[in-house]
C-alpha cells in the first residue's frame, strides 16, 4: 500500500493540507501519516532546559496531534491514519522516519504562498530542494478534486532527471491524469533553440502519453501561469535545479514566484544528482 506523509505545524493552512492529503490517500488507496517536527531552542549556557518544560512541550504536542488525527479519522473513518511527533527539523525528521518505514509516494505540506509564514515557507522550500521523493505543496483554501491534468514546467534538460521523470510518469498513471509538458523559453526561436524535446525525456515519459508544448520569447513566470489558466491544469510540476532559473522560482524574494502566486498545488521532483 502506498504511503502519503502530510507535514503539519497545526496551523489552519497545514490542517487544510492534511485534509487534502486524506482525500488524495482515499483516492489512491494509500495509508496516511501526519508528522510534526519540533526543535527545542539552543541554550547558550551550561544550564539545561528544565525537564518539566520539555515534558510540558511534548505533552502539548501529543495532545495537538491526537486532536488533529481524531478529527481526521472522524471525517475519513475508512482511512488508515497515524500521527507522529519527531524531534528535529522537518527535512531530517522526514528522512529518518522514511528510513524506518517506507519511502512515501508523496509528501504533502502547505504552501502559505503569501510570505506571511516565514518558518513554514522555509520548510517548504527546503523540502522542495532536498527531499528525494515527490513533494506536493497545497495553497491555502484549496480543496481536493480529482487530478485530471498535470503540467510539467520543463527546461528541456534531461541530465540528472531519470528519477524525476520516472516519478512523474508513475504519478500520472496512478492518477490517470493527462500529462502536459511545457518548455517556456525567454529566447526567440533560432537554430540553437529548436522546439525538439529531449529524446530521453520522451522515452521515459512515453507510457503516460504526454503532450509537449514549446513557447518562445516569453516571461517564464507569466507563460506558466497563462498555460495553467488556459488549460485548466490541476497540478503544476517542477524540477528545482541548482544555479538555474527554476531555483529562483522558489526564492522568497522573487517578485513573481510561481510558488507564491500558485492557486493550484505544486509538485517538486528532484534531480538524481546536481547537473
Amino acid at each position: 500500500m502506498p504511503l502519503i506523509i502530510a507535514a503539519t505545524d497545526f496551523s489552519l493552512i497545514s490542517e487544510n493540507a492534511a485534509n487534502y492529503a486524506c482525500q488524495l490517500a482515499m483516492a489512491q488507496n494509500a495509508q496516511l501519516t501526519i508528522i510534526h517536527s519540533f526543535v527545542f531552542p539552543v541554550m547558550f549556557s551550561d544550564i539545561p532546559l528544565p525537564a518539566s518544560l520539555i515534558n510540558e512541550t511534548e505533552n502539548d504536542l501529543d495532545a495537538q496531534m491526537k486532536k488533529l488525527v481524531d478529527s481526521l479519522k472522524l471525517s475519513y473513518p475508512n482511512l488508515d491514519i497515524q500521527g507522529i511527533i519527531v524531534d528535529g527539523d522537518l527535512i531530517n525528521a522526514l528522512e529518518e522516519y522514511t528510513k524506518k518505514t517506507q519511502e512515501p509516494w508523496l509528501v504533502v505540506l502547505a504552501n502559505s504562498n503569501t510570505g506571511e509564514y516565514n518558518t513554514w515557507e522555509s520548510n517548504m522550500i527546503a523540502a522542495f530542494k532536498h527531499l528525494k521523493y515527490p513533494v506536493l505543496a497545497v495553497p491555502p483554501g484549496v480543496t481536493y478534486k480529482p487530478v485530471k491534468k498535470i503540467c510539467l514546467a520543463f527546461d528541456n534538460r534531461h541530465t540528472g532527471n531519470d528519477l524525476a521523470f520516472t516519478q512523474l510518469k508513475d504519478i500520472s498513471l496512478a492518477l490517470n491524469a493527462n500529462l502536459q509538458v511545457l518548455n517556456a523559453q525567454t529566447d526567440v526561436l533560432n537554430r540553437d533553440n529548436l522546439p525538439i524535446t529531449d529524446e530521453q525525456a520522451q522515452i521515459i515519459l512515453a507510457p503516460a502519453n504526454p503532450h509537449f508544448h514549446v513557447v518562445y520569447d516569453v516571461n517564464i513566470d507569466t507563460a506558466i501561469e497563462t498555460f495553467i489558466n488556459e488549460n485548466n491544469v490541476d497540478w503544476l510540476v517542477m524540477i528545482p535545479r541548482k544555479h538555474s532559473f527554476f531555483e529562483g522560482l522558489f526564492h522568497k524574494s522573487h517578485s513573481k514566484s510561481v510558488t507564491h502566486h500558485a492557486h493550484i498545488p505544486v509538485v517538486a521532483l528532484h534531480e538524481t544528482h546536481s547537473s
